[in-house]
């Protein structure tokens, strides 16, 4: 028998369970990067989706009951705090979310201009 065959199935045999586990494990990390679900604060509701490829932003006052949804956010920031960028129009909606604290988001909205013109915690609900 050839040894050397026999030492490098055996090498392989033992590296595949290591192998499968890690594979399985990656897409469950990768949706805990996302602030996914509804978020609120005094007259403002945010929901945040993923589907068919693209953050979705459901924003609700509730107060007035007006509502904006907004599609394809672009991603910002690092590991630590990750903002998320939706524009409608010349309109910006930014979400900041901290992975470390999962359960509360920044909403900020800018004008035109730049200025921001709100800037709430919202918090999972």
């Amino acid at each position: 028998m050839n040894m050397r065959a026999i030492a490098l199935a055996t090498i392989l045999g033992l590296s595949a369970p290591t192998v499968t586990e890690f594979i399985i494990k990656t897409p469950v990390v990768a949706q805990a990067s996302v602030p996914l679900g509804t978020f609120q604060g005094g007259e403002w509701s945010v929901t945040i989706n993923y589907s068919n490829n693209a953050l979705t932003y459901y924003g609700t006052n509730q107060r007035t009951g007006d509502n904006l949804v907004l599609r394809g956010a672009k991603v910002r920031g690092n590991p630590q705090r990750r903002i998320y960028i939706w524009q409608n129009g010349d309109y910006l909606y930014q979400v900041a979310w901290r992975p470390n604290n999962p359960r509360i988001i920044r909403l900020q909205v800018f004008n035109p201009a730049g200025r921001e013109i709100l800037n709430r915690l919202l918090y999972e609900n």
